[in-house]
Formats: C-alpha cells, sequence, structure tokens
C-alpha cells in the first residue's frame, strides 16, 4: 500500500492549484482536510458563443482505497496506486449577458457528481462530471465537467 505525503498548511493537510478544460474552463483549486474530505472550487468561463463566468463549489467525499481486488493466482489484496474516486455535492453560480436587454443575469445551481483523481508525486489529474439542477431564475437541467491538473503544495 503506498501512502501519500500530505504537507501541513493550517487545518488542511493538501493545498492544490491548477487549470481545468470543459465547462468550465478556468483554474481550479482544492483543499483536502482529511484522507476522506476535500472542498474544491472553480472559476471559469464558457467558450461558446454567449461567454458566461462560473463559480463553482464542491464538498468532496473521497474513496482512497475503494478499487481493490484479490489476485486469483496468488490470493494477495491488490489495488490501483494512487487513483482517488470522489463524490461531489456544491453549488453553482453562472453569471451571463443578456444582450437584448444589457443586463446580467444570474442563474443559481446545485451540483451533484463525482470523478477520479490521479496523484503522481505533487501533482494531480483528474476528470470530473456532474449534473446541474438550475433553480434560479428557472428550473432546469445542464451537465458540467471537465479535465485538469493540479499542483498540491
Amino acid at each position: 500500500m503506498t501512502t501519500i505525503l500530505f504537507f501541513s498548511i493550517g487545518s488542511t493537510q493538501h493545498l492544490g492549484v491548477g487549470i481545468i478544460i470543459g465547462s468550465p474552463t478556468g483554474f481550479t483549486g482544492k483543499a483536502t482536510f482529511t484522507q476522506r474530505s476535500a472542498v474544491a472550487v472553480n472559476i471559469g468561463w464558457s467558450l461558446g458563443d454567449n461567454p458566461k463566468l462560473y463559480l463553482t463549489g464542491d464538498y468532496q467525499f473521497l474513496f482512497p482505497t475503494v478499487l481493490r481486488w484479490t489476485d486469483d493466482m496468488t490470493g494477495e489484496q491488490r489495488e490501483i496506486e494512487n487513483l482517488l474516486p470522489y463524490i461531489g455535492i456544491g453549488g453553482r453560480f453562472k453569471f451571463k449577458e443578456d444582450e437584448a436587454q444589457h443586463e446580467t443575469i444570474l442563474n443559481l445551481g446545485l451540483r451533484l457528481g463525482g470523478g477520479v483523481e490521479y496523484l503522481i508525486s505533487r501533482f494531480g489529474i483528474f476528470l470530473e462530471l456532474y449534473p446541474v439542477v438550475n433553480i434560479y431564475p428557472g428550473t432546469d437541467f445542464d451537465l458540467e465537467g471537465g479535465l485538469g491538473a493540479r499542483i498540491y503544495f
């Protein structure tokens, strides 16, 4: 079993910053509090016809040793090392310009999804997918996610 080296910064064990490409495309940050809990935030933009500013925040439940199996030949316990699946719940603020009325529209949504992060020394590469239920100004459904990388301090 491989152990991951954690750096102590305040009450966090791990603090990472990086980039995400997808919906949204921008910057990402993650603070890991224990081996099983973290908070991730993203700030980014959509690259479509109507540019939008996204702010997201999620509490993540981490599952560091969920991918285990027993080798049939040797009977040994095996696991995929440094692969960290997670489930997250959080919220999203999306600001977009209404060019017809010359005003900014705020959309609020609830996010529930997950992903997986692969840790290599001080670096993490992640892939995530979050369905979003928009609750303001109207009820609607979106799908967000992306591929990203972080460096941990």
